[in-house]
Order: C-alpha cells, then sequence, then structure tokens
C-alpha cells in the first residue's frame, strides 16, 4: 500500500514537473553554455547538472511545502525548533 505522500506526490507534483518546459528555459541556457569555452561534453555535462538540480529542487519545495501544510491542518506547528518527523 503507498503512503499518502507517494500518493500527493502522484497526484500533484508529477503533472507539474511534467511540465517543467514552461519554467526551465533550456534554450536560454544552452545558448549560456555557448558563450563559455567549453568542450561540448562539458557544455553537456553542465546543463544535465542544472536539469538535475532544478529537478531535485522542485521535488525537495514540493515535500516542504506537502510537510508544512500537513503540519497546519493537524496543528502540530513547533516552535522555535523545527519538527521532527
Amino acid at each position: 500500500m503507498k503512503s499518502i505522500y507517494e500518493k500527493l506526490f502522484e497526484g500533484y507534483a508529477i503533472p507539474i514537473l511534467q511540465d517543467l518546459a514552461r519554467y526551465y528555459d533550456e534554450e536560454a541556457l544552452t545558448a549560456q553554455l555557448e558563450r563559455l569555452a567549453l568542450s561540448k561534453d562539458t557544455s553537456n555535462q553542465l546543463e544535465e547538472l542544472f536539469y538535475d538540480c532544478y529537478l531535485q529542487w522542485s521535488t525537495d519545495a514540493f515535500a516542504l511545502g506537502l510537510h508544512l501544510g500537513l503540519s497546519l491542518l493537524h496543528d502540530e506547528i513547533r516552535r522555535l525548533r523545527p519538527q521532527q518527523v
């Protein structure tokens, strides 16, 4: 059985992450990388790294927002210290 986090991630985050073209401007990034004196292999590796970081940031932002939302819903916010899981 899937956890509620997995269900919410699949239902809400994945559709947003699949629409990355709206937020991730690959053409602008490629244009900037072409202005640098880099080999094609290095340029491709950097482009993949930027995309991987963007995807990881998007996933992390969703997870933090979900955790905050559920905490607020259940009034489990603790003052002056982070939530304990």
